[in-house]
């Protein structure tokens, strides 16, 4: 009979547009409403701007708009999640992403992560999972924020 594990991962369910984002608590540094952006010229499509965050200006991108390479429409966004980079390559230290609700605290074992059918390819994406009816992304940190640092 094969062992099936019981260790629950802390996790964060993060609403964006049309999908949600999986991350581990850790990696959450903290959720804010929504503040008005500093534009940013001649920046990629999802680069939605930035915000000064304790007296550091944060990139903010739209991860959905990375990942489908469309334009941004951050318009209805109402919290701005801030987010610990763990490259040290990249040299990211903090950024952002708009999302649309309140993060969601949940723990999960292996046994609750499933493949979400007719899944995007992205190099920004590790998988695509199904948590009940809710289709979330588990990012590429490390390719986020490489494409982060190549525009700074």
């Amino acid at each position: 009979m094969a062992d099936i594990s019981t260790d629950f991962i802390p996790c964060v369910l993060i609403p964006l547009h049309q999908h949600y984002l999986l991350l581990p608590n850790t990696t959450i540094a903290e959720v804010i409403p929504m503040p008005r952006l500093s534009n940013v010229e001649n920046m990629p499509d999802y680069w939605v701007g930035q915000h000064d965050w304790n007296s550091r200006q944060l990139p903010v991108i739209d991860l959905e708009a990375l990942v489908e390479n469309n334009s941004s429409d951050t318009d209805d966004a109402n919290k701005l999640c801030i987010l610990h980079g763990i490259n040290t390559d990249a040299n990211i230290k903090v950024y952002a992403l708009p999302c649309y609700g309140v993060p969601q605290l949940i723990h999960l074992n292996e046994a609750a992560l499933k493949l979400a059918p007719d899944t995007r390819e992205s190099e920004f994406l590790h998988y695509q999972i199904q948590i009940g009816t809710k289709i979330a992304y588990i990012p590429n940190l490390d390719a986020i924020e490489a494409s982060i640092s190549q525009q700074q």
